[in-house]
């Protein structure tokens, strides 16, 4: 654990993985380079996050009025999403609590073209 990150910055950290709430982190000042970087993830997440919702939408508005098929893929896509996305905050979260710096598994790349500093 780096003794040098502040509890402020910990806590904004561990607060970019709470979907909407990635704003309150990004609008504060001044940022720090773990701060920035939990930044950049959590917008990543939360860009990932309505994609999915967008995609899942879709599918239930298409495949999902079949009866019985729609229903079972619909369910299995949206517990699957779910759990994927919560994993990935819980973690996420931890990480910045502890004062840990960490990279998105197959995220990595979208995060570092984000544009926050």
């Amino acid at each position: 654990m780096e003794n040098h990150i502040s509890v402020r910055d910990r806590w904004l950290g561990a607060l970019c993985y709470l979907s909407i709430l990635v704003f309150i982190p990004m609008l504060s000042t001044p940022k720090s380079a773990f701060l920035s970087r939990h930044c950049r993830q959590g917008f990543t997440l939360l860009f990932l996050e309505v994609v999915g919702v967008f995609f899942i939408w879709i599918i239930d508005t298409t495949l999902g009025q079949l009866p019985l098929l729609g229903f079972l893929l619909v369910i299995s896509l949206r517990l699957v999403f779910f759990l994927l996305v919560l994993s990935v905050s819980v973690l996420g979260f931890t990480k910045a609590i502890f004062g840990e710096s960490w990279r998105l598994p197959y995220m990595d790349d979208l995060a570092d073209k984000m544009p926050i500093h």
